[in-house]
């Protein structure tokens, strides 16, 4: 009788068949169908290292060390890449790290899928934790533009919830939180277009101050966001403020006149 051991897969959702590598390797299984199927895998792989054709399914880990640095740099926190990237905090931690408590090193080598769907993470304001500091710039110009429509500073704190104080006071700051500029951008995003429109005297009265104030703090208008430069932080003005208020004035004379 053979003394090679005989051993069915145990693993609870792997299911291993016999006559396959992954049952010799896996499940150290020694019957003759799973020591003949990682024979053959064995040969294969020293045909084509021997060939140079070899493909291990790992690249360098270094570049994705790297990029996960600039990551890091940008807000973004090991246990945020993870979940995006749809890979365990565990993988992450041994490519910066390694695993201390067996004395291995970060590691040298990482899979193609891994590599890959890390790599493919790029700063965002929308994937950024919602306490991550961010420049304010962009933002105010957003706050800016709105006002030139005739949405005040305090309308928009109100329309997102917020205390005025409070939200007036990203105007003044070089940095704010992501969550405020991503409530912001989707609030610009709705009413980038549309002009307030009075509804009584008193938010007619609130307009003109708001229209007052952009003009006397010579803010401009951004350009139509699929016309920026780049999504998040659009800069350059699209029409003069003048040209604007000229607009809205000679609009209010034909309605008054009418």
């Amino acid at each position: 009788m053979s003394d090679r051991p005989i051993r069915d897969c145990e693993h609870p959702k792997a299911r291993h068949q016999h006559g396959t590598p992954q049952a010799y390797v896996l499940d150290q299984c020694r019957c003759t169908p799973c020591t003949e199927a990682n024979t053959r895998r064995e040969n294969e792989r020293a045909a084509a290292k021997a060939a140079g054709t070899y493909d291990s399914g790992r690249v360098d880990a270094e570049q994705v060390r790297q990029h996960l640095a600039m990551l890091k740099k940008a807000g973004y926190g090991l246990k945020t890449i993870a979940k995006i990237a749809k890979v365990s905090n565990a993988t992450l931690g041994k490519i910066i790290y390694g695993d201390p408590s067996r004395n291995m090193p970060p590691r040298a080598r990482v899979e193609k899928r891994v590599a890959a769907r890390i790599l493919a993470i790029k700063p965002s304001l929308t994937t950024l934790g919602e306490t991550t500091a961010i420049k304010a710039g962009p933002t105010q110009d957003r706050i800016k533009h709105l006002v030139c429509l005739g949405y005040s500073i305090g309308w928009q704190g109100k329309r997102l919830g917020r205390d005025h104080g409070n939200f007036a006071r990203v105007m003044d700051r070089t940095q704010c939180s992501a969550k405020t500029a991503r409530e912001i951008r989707a609030l610009y995003l709705l009413l980038w277009d549309k002009p307030r429109v009075a509804r009584n005297r008193h938010e007619q009265a609130a307009i003109t101050r708001a229209l007052a104030f952009a003009a006397a703090s010579s803010w401009e208008q951004l350009p139509p966001p699929t016309e920026a430069p780049h999504a998040e932080a659009p800069a350059n003005p699209d029409r003069a403020l003048t040209q604007f208020l000229t607009d809205r004035i000679h609009r209010q004379a034909r309605r008054r006149s009418a």
